[in-house]
């Protein structure tokens, strides 16, 4: 009983501290379970609290591991306890994607509790996504049923007519989501995503702008502009073009404007927009420079890069902003030059800044290869493996110095086919990189079909096609290799680091950099760099 009261001393300990505190207190947490746990490994109440503990710091697997263990341990009579333990085993696996795992936990869950509306969307949601069009649209009624104003089941009722292409019930049922509550920003986000399916680029631009005009602050408005540029993108950039000349004083609109023509490799647009908020003194923010480095960084503008890079880091605001992001760009330039141990000093700085910083610990393992401290910086990946287990490029970059410097050959292959073993679903396939993993595995079948499916698909600024190029440049076929690097050039991408410099994990076009064809494709396209 003592343990149980400092658990609940220390949750409510927890729940009021700040952001600073909170991993201390999950940890003073976490050795109160493991001791209850050791006292009674059975006590599936302690099993289900450390489950959500770990859910809520998205840690689903080890959340996974504990829910078993609770279901097994409950007893049928706690309908409650059982009821809690499948809706929080659905989520996870809901999170992790893993959808047609989710399914059945939501079911049984709702057998307990089935006029659970939160459940009921979760579930719709879950059958969505399996492309279970009917079924979602049967626990969406039912959720409207039970909350007739539940604007999430509207908006899924209109994404499930608009995938069964019934686009005038999908507005019907979107605006009358909308028309709930018209002052917020969120309604327009969600009607913009419906639109999207219905193929109204230019409406759903509408839509994003007026959720930023209702709320500045609203975090989904720019990632959502972002991927709707990904499948239009010259609606976005007309949107927001329209808007700077109806507000040509609003720094947020260049902003996004240039953030999204960086994210599409269109730097020059992108640089554009950032000196024109600097020079005309529309916004004073030292992340501008940052976004201004890392684009001459992509053009292969190194010195002007880092120029900017130092200004970002001279004039933040210590407090407010991201000095581990700026460090971290520093460090990727001064690699790119040469300096690596300035470029050491600066990634060390930069996860002084955030420790969680993944991208600089990726960095940092990068400089350490460039200082041939191959045993460190394989360690670096493999405590980066730990906190994110399921991001492939870890276990790439751990395989490319396995195999390329510390002659491991059968570490390099285990390392890809744990990539192989992930299955995850990736919101970019070829960011799931499982076709070099099979490549370099000798799977080179399956490979060879899963770079044939990305490049069957529409590309809209030649990425895809880069990676097609870094993909057959190693497998070695090289006339392969060329097709697809001239169709990434001619969507326009503008990544000359990636085309000229990029070496890491063997996802790059190094294979073709001494074939003749090569500069003379970058000279053929030299306007877009």
């Amino acid at each position: 009983m003592k343990l149980k009261t400092l658990l609940f001393v220390l949750l409510a300990a927890a729940a009021s501290a700040g952001n600073a505190q909170t991993a201390d207190g999950n940890a003073e947490i976490m050795k109160v379970y493991e001791q209850m746990l050791r006292e009674n490994y059975k006590d599936y109440e302690t099993l289900f609290r450390r489950a959500h503990t770990y859910y809520e710091t998205a840690n689903y697997l080890k959340a996974l591991d504990d829910l078993d263990r609770a279901v097994k341990y409950c007893p049928e009579t706690d309908t409650e306890g059982l009821f809690a333990i499948y809706s929080l085993r659905g989520e996870c696996y809901f999170y992790l994607k893993r959808y047609a795992m989710a399914l059945p936990e939501l079911t049984k869950a709702l057998e307990y509790e089935p006029t659970s509306t939160a459940l009921l969307d979760l579930r719709a949601q879950t059958a969505y996504e399996l492309g279970r069009y009917d079924d979602a649209k049967t626990d969406y009624n039912k959720e409207l049923r039970i909350q007739p104003r539940s604007q999430e089941a509207l908006f899924g009722l209109a994404r499930v007519a608009a995938r069964q292409n019934n686009i005038g019930l999908a507005m019907e049922y979107a605006d009358k989501a909308v028309g709930l509550t018209p002052n917020r920003s969120s309604v327009f986000v969600q009607r913009a995503e419906v639109k999207k399916l219905i193929a109204d680029y230019n409406g759903a631009v509408d839509d994003l702008l007026a959720a930023r005009a209702t709320d500045a602050n609203d975090p989904d408005v720019i990632p959502a502009l972002l991927s709707l540029a990904d499948s239009n993108y010259s609606s976005v950039i007309t949107g927001l073009t329209g808007a700077i000349r109806s507000a040509p004083r609003n720094p947020l609109f260049y902003y996004l404007r240039a953030s999204i023509a960086a994210a599409h490799f269109h730097y020059h647009n992108a640089i554009d927009d950032f000196k024109y908020i600097i020079d005309n003194n529309l916004y004073d923010y030292s992340g501008l420079y940052c976004s201004l480095a890392e684009c001459y960084f992509a053009l292969g503008q190194f010195e002007k890069a880092l120029d900017n890079a130092e200004q970002a880091l001279a004039t933040a605001d210590m407090q407010a902003d991201d000095l581990s992001r700026y460090s971290t760009v520093r460090a990727m330039i001064q690699r790119a030059m040469g300096q690596t141990d300035k470029a050491l000093a600066s990634i060390n700085r930069a996860l002084d800044y955030n420790e969680n910083n993944t991208d600089a610990q990726t960095e940092r393992a990068l400089i350490l290869v460039d200082k041939k401290d191959y045993e460190k910086a394989s360690a670096q990946l493999g405590e980066l493996i730990m906190t994110e287990p399921f991001e492939p490029m870890p276990y790439m970059l751990r395989a490319w110095i396995a195999n390329d410097f510390t002659r491991q050959p059968k570490a390099a292959k285990g390392f890809y086919e744990q990539v192989i073993g992930l299955d995850m679903p990736h919101n970019e396939l070829v960011g799931s990189y499982l076709g070099f993993a099979q490549l370099f595995a000798g799977q080179t079948a399956k490979a060879v079909s899963w770079m044939d499916a990305i490049l069957a698909e529409p590309d809209y600024d030649g990425k895809n096609h880069y990676f097609g190029a870094c993909f057959y440049a190693w497998a070695g076929r090289t006339d392969r290799a060329f097709e697809c690097m001239e169709a990434a050039l001619k969507a326009g991408y503008a990544n000359l680091y990636d085309w000229k410099y990029r070496n890491d994990a063997r996802i790059n076009v190094s294979p073709l950099r001494d074939d003749a064809r090569f500069q003379k494709l970058l000279t053929q396209y030299q306007s877009i760099f």
